[in-house]
């Protein structure tokens, strides 16, 4: 049994899937394990400077890759959606907004946490129909994708100092 339960826990942290605190209790994830050497705007990330807007625009264009590609359903003024029809939901959101949202952060807060008609905040459904709201979770994600940018370019700063 406490294999089983020590299994898990690694493969929750080799995920992402644990928050910061490490606690026993899994946070719940977007979706799968993520392919960061094929995605564009993990790449994308890698090439741009910190604090630049490049950077942020990266960082935004992950959240959508993320939605976009997670196989739970999100909820939206009462209605359900695939993860597809959110994240092209959200991109629309965005363009309308990208004037006011220069961050992550205000991505976050401004455009995926709640329904400017309704005001009901979005959620996503798992498959055995429990519910959470969006916002703590697309935070949780933008964290794990900081901390593994950072792990990146501090291995790659590492490959070069050491290559003759």
């Amino acid at each position: 049994m406490y294999k089983w339960l020590l299994l898990g826990i690694v493969l929750a942290l080799e995920v992402g899937c644990l928050g910061p605190s490490l606690s026993l209790v899994p946070s719940i994830c977007l979706g799968p394990p993520f392919p960061w050497e094929t995605s564009r705007s993990f790449q994308q990330a890698l090439r741009s400077e910190p604090e630049s807007e490049a950077l942020e625009r990266a960082r935004i264009d992950y959240l959508l890759e993320r939605i976009s590609k997670s196989p739970y359903n999100f909820l939206r003024n009462g209605s359900r959606y695939t993860g597809k029809q959110a994240g092209t939901h959200f991109r629309w959101k965005y363009f309308l907004n990208r004037g006011r949202v220069k961050t992550a952060q205000e991505f976050i807060d401004k455009v995926t946490t709640r329904s400017k008609r309704s005001g009901w905040p979005y959620q996503i459904q798992f498959p055995d129909r429990r519910r959470y709201p969006l916002r703590p979770l697309l935070l949780q994600e933008l964290n794990f994708f900081d901390q593994t940018l950072e792990k990146k370019r501090r291995l790659t700063a590492e490959v070069r100092e050491k290559a003759p």
